[in-house]
């Protein structure tokens, strides 16, 4: 189980909105949308773009990490 920040927060945006590992590591807050709940994922798999849904607990975990590195 991950203890830190960090991994817990890829970890949760891995399995909660079905993204694989190249496109965890290579978000950006830009595409995150807080106030539709959702993550835009840019060339995923088949070279489309997509969007994910975020839900609030997963919100509040890359809010945790963001305040932790910040």
């Amino acid at each position: 189980m991950a203890t830190h920040p960090k991994f817990k927060a890829a970890l949760a945006v891995a399995y909660g909105a079905g993204l694989r590992v190249s496109k965890v590591v290579s978000l950006k807050v830009s595409d995150i949308d807080s106030e539709r709940l959702i993550v835009s994922v840019e060339q995923g798999k088949g070279s489309r773009d997509r969007y994910a849904l975020l839900s609030p607990v997963l919100l509040e975990q890359l809010r945790d990490w963001w305040r932790f590195a910040n």
